[in-house]
């Protein structure tokens, strides 16, 4: 067999040695394309003939040679980070997507991030043509709507939590109704202010709500303090109250016993219950009298005896 070559050069093989040469390159081919890696943070998707066959995990795998399978690998294993309204790598105009409206009809900038990972190879690959634009494009619409449902002062103070929670439970919804095998990981609203224009009332704003939060605080710290005593003094007041209530209920309990037993008494022995009760009012009056005055039984009236109108005898 003869090749020919530039320059009129001819090299002749032998018909056995062709097919030698062909045979081991068929191998060599056959090997090549039999034979694949997928590395650690992919997982493949096997097509054979454009149908699907299989989604295999990192590590060596075989396949059909000669293109009959054909092997899509696809990054499972990373989180991929998309920027709204920034980039951090350059610098530029992006107005487009950082200036919002919001519910009150007043502009805001926002800059925010979605990180994301491709969860499902199949449905990344098939089902949706360009599933990060498509991701982008839904991202900025759901920002959108979101801040156009809330006034601007929330949006721009006490909100983000609240707005990055939103953002990240529609963003979930539109990719699972889409088949885009994407699960949502982190929406991050980094930044959100007000036009240039407006700057000076919003930090004026802006303090008004850190002196607003500090006395807050204050009053939190002196609520701290000042119920807990306030608490005690009353349980104070309220033990001291049954202590006194108790001793008075005893006392009235006791003096009606007494009462009770010097009527039995009086029951049994009436002259002699009223001579006793008698003297002893007699023992607790007599110390306090300054006069003793000891007159007749045939005297009708004491006022000749008694001092009216003079000194006091002493």
């Amino acid at each position: 067999m003869k090749i020919e070559l530039p320059n009129d050069r001819i090299i002749e093989f032998p018909g056995a040695a062709l097919l030698w040469l062909l045979g081991g390159l068929f191998v060599l081919f056959a090997i090549a394309t039999t034979f694949y890696q997928i590395d650690n943070q992919d997982e493949g998707v096997v097509l054979r003939l454009g149908r699907y066959v299989e989604t295999v995990p990192p590590g060596l795998h075989t396949k059909m040679p000669f293109g009959i399978d054909r092997v899509y690998k696809v990054q499972t294993g990373v989180s991929s980070t998309e920027e709204f309204g920034y980039r951090s790598d350059e610098r530029g105009d992006f107005s487009s997507e950082n200036l919002m409206l919001t519910g009150d009809l007043n502009i805001v900038r926002a800059e925010w991030s979605v990180q994301f990972t491709r969860s499902q190879p199949l449905d990344y690959l098939f089902n949706v043509e360009d599933p990060v634009d498509t991701l982008r494009d839904i991202s900025q619409a759901v920002m959108r709507e979101v801040m156009g449902d809330r006034a601007s002062i929330p949006v721009l103070t006490v909100g983000r939590g609240e707005i990055q929670q939103r953002v990240h439970k529609l963003l979930q919804e539109y990719c699972d109704q889409f088949e885009m095998g994407i699960q949502i990981d982190v929406v991050n609203l980094q930044f959100v202010s007000p036009p240039e224009e407006v700057v000076p009332a919003f930090d004026d704003l802006n303090r008004a709500e850190h002196d607003a939060v500090r006395f807050f605080e204050e009053a939190a710290q002196q609520y701290q303090e000042r119920v807990p005593k306030a608490r005690g003094h009353a349980q104070r007041q309220i033990l001291e109250a049954e202590g006194a209530a108790m001793r008075r209920v005893t006392v009235a309990q006791g003096e009606a016993d007494r009462f009770s037993e010097m009527y039995e008494a009086y029951e049994q022995a009436p002259e002699v219950t009223k001579n006793r009760l008698y003297l002893e009012t007699m023992d607790l009056v007599l110390p306090g009298v300054k006069e003793i005055m000891v007159i007749d039984e045939s005297v009708e009236s004491l006022l000749p005896h008694l001092n009216v109108g003079g000194k006091e005898s002493k």
